[in-house]
């Protein structure tokens, strides 16, 4: 499980998300404009013990 940063890959989308997940299930979101999402910068390890699975947060722009 790693942690994420991610933003939209549409130029005119401002959308910023963190996301919590298997590297796999960060490179496989979307916006909700329907474009990918880009993993921006390398994601962070998460404790062992954490349960979700995947849960993505917008960020304020």
């Amino acid at each position: 499980m790693v942690i994420g940063l991610l933003v939209c890959s549409d130029e005119d989308c401002t959308e910023v998300f963190e996301a919590v997940g298997t590297v796999e299930e960060l490179l496989a979101l979307a916006c909700d404009c329907g474009c990918g999402l880009e993993l921006i910068g390398w994601p962070e390890s998460v404790e062992p013990g954490r349960t979700e699975r995947l849960s993505v947060i917008p960020l304020p722009a």
